[in-house]
């Protein structure tokens, strides 16, 4: 052997001493890349352990303990109140506005404020709520509004006349609440949404009113009409919490009476009245039983 051959061998074992006898302690791609793609490459390498089975299902951020599904099924029965802002169609308004017109053409006096052709109440009532699967509940209802209708003529400089009516209404209901399932209701597991029914039935002393009379609704065993709502759930988890959102109700009325039992000019015919409305409601439930 000859001395330049002596070198390269004493080189060979030189390098193969400094790295620690390992012929594999050379850099691996993975070190010598950012720190960003260092932690996508755990991150993939924790999914795949996971995936082999390696690791447990629930660990870290894989199980989340505030889950909305878990909460949804650990929902017990609610009790709470209900109350919000209804804009309605009074169908009866025309009758109540021509009534107006004629006694003011009589007396030879000016409209000075009609009465309003919207009809504003604040309805409020009572919830009571039973879950009967995780996105469905079952609740009970009763809702109570009472809205006046004003609007004044006058003759000359006299006293306004006032010309004005009442609708009230006493109801109880029954209907479902549905959620919305959870890959829909949120990203945050916090607020879900919900879409509701109610059937509605009148009960007590639901009608109109007016100085010249009044009409009593009576009970029809078919109901007297419904809401639809659509609104959103604060939390699930919690034993008090809001719910609340928009939603639409026809509700229709009718008496024995004749519509000249209120307006003396009225037609000569059973009275009949439906109120068709756009709300807001809120009702604030606490959750019993969990």
């Amino acid at each position: 052997m000859n001395v330049r051959a002596a070198l390269a061998w004493l080189g060979l074992a030189a390098v193969f001493l400094g790295n620690g006898g390992d012929a594999h302690a050379q850099t691996s791609p993975i070190d010598s890349v950012s720190p960003v793609f260092q932690g996508d490459s755990a991150k993939a390498a924790a999914i795949r352990a996971v995936e082999a089975g390696k690791l447990p299902q629930d660990t870290g951020s894989f199980q989340r303990d505030d889950s909305l599904l878990l909460k949804q099924k650990r929902r017990g029965p609610y009790v709470g109140l209900s109350a919000g802002i209804s804009f309605a169609d009074n169908s009866a308004k025309s009758l109540f506005a021509a009534y107006m017109n004629a006694e003011a053409a009589a007396d030879s006096a000016r409209i000075v404020q009609s009465q309003d052709p919207v009809q504003i109440f604040a309805p409020v009532g009572l919830v009571l709520g039973i879950p009967v699967f995780p996105y469905l509940d079952v609740w009970f209802r009763t809702e109570h509004f009472w809205s006046r209708v004003n609007g004044l003529t006058q003759r000359g400089n006299a006293s306004p006349r006032e010309f004005w009516y009442v609708a009230q209404g006493h109801l109880a209901g029954v209907g479902a609440r549905y959620l919305v399932p959870v890959s829909l209701l949120s990203v945050t597991g916090k607020p879900g949404l919900y879409a509701a029914y109610t059937h509605f039935w009148n009960f007590g002393p639901t009608g109109l009113k007016s100085p010249t009379g009044d009409l009593k609704a009576e009970t029809d065993p078919a109901g007297a009409g419904y809401e639809v709502q659509l609104g959103y759930q604060q939390d699930y988890d919690k034993r008090f919490t809001l719910t609340g959102g928009l939603s639409f109700a026809s509700l229709t009325f009718a008496s024995k009476s004749s519509w000249r039992s209120i307006l003396p000019n009225a037609p000569d015919e059973r009275a009949e009245w439906t109120l068709q409305a756009l709300r807001f409601s809120v009702q604030g439930v606490y959750q019993i039983g969990k």
